[in-house]
């Protein structure tokens, strides 16, 4: 027997139980990855696909809209807009290691996406959140370098959204009850 083998120590048995026991637990609940063959089903997919993307202000809006329009709906077959994504971007700089003579060589640019999703055929918020990244670029004497990476860290960031945001659009759509999505008692939407 397996928990009888000399290298398994008294102090491993409760934790490999307790890893087995999460493992049934997950399988009963009805979990399902949203990656690999059975992640996405033809249905959410569907539902990602009839999603309008509101225009956004700015050049980092209009790049995020474009990215997430493409992560979406990759085929652009053009479905009916059943949903509609409304996004707002804040984005902020914050300069890190500062040397002696005052001058930094890193900095951190932070990215905010605030979205609310309503359902086109009665104007109902269903789904709303925030995805925030961080991405990190070298500051160099050359002005044009650092804007370079500074830009090139913008489209990082805004890719890096865009794929947390279809990720947390389909795990929505994934769920059982989406189209009987209705406000909870405290006003907040699921």
């Amino acid at each position: 027997m397996l928990c009888n083998a000399p290298y398994i120590t008294p102090r491993i048995r409760p934790a490999m139980f307790a890893v087995i026991a999460a493992a049934l637990m997950l399988g009963a609940c009805g979990y399902k990855p949203l990656y690999g063959a059975q992640g996405i089903t033809p249905h959410v997919e569907r539902q990602l696909a009839s999603i309008y993307v509101t225009p956004i202000e700015d050049r980092a809006g209009q790049m995020m809209r474009l990215k997430l329009k493409e992560r979406l709906s990759p085929t652009a077959d053009g479905l009916d807009n059943a949903y509609t994504l409304d996004i707002t971007l804040d984005e902020s700089l914050s300069r890190l290691a500062v040397e002696e003579s005052g001058f930094t060589t890193r900095a951190n640019l932070k990215m905010k996406a605030t979205f609310e999703l309503v359902r086109s055929a009665d104007q109902m918020r269903i789904f709303k959140g925030t995805v925030k990244t961080i991405s990190s670029y070298n500051e160099l004497s050359s002005d044009f370098a650092t804007k370079s990476a500074q830009d090139n860290a913008r489209q990082r960031a805004i890719v890096d959204l865009a794929d947390t945001l279809r990720t947390r659009l389909a795990a929505f759509f994934q769920r059982p009850a989406v189209n009987a999505a209705r406000p909870t008692p405290s006003g907040t939407y699921p």
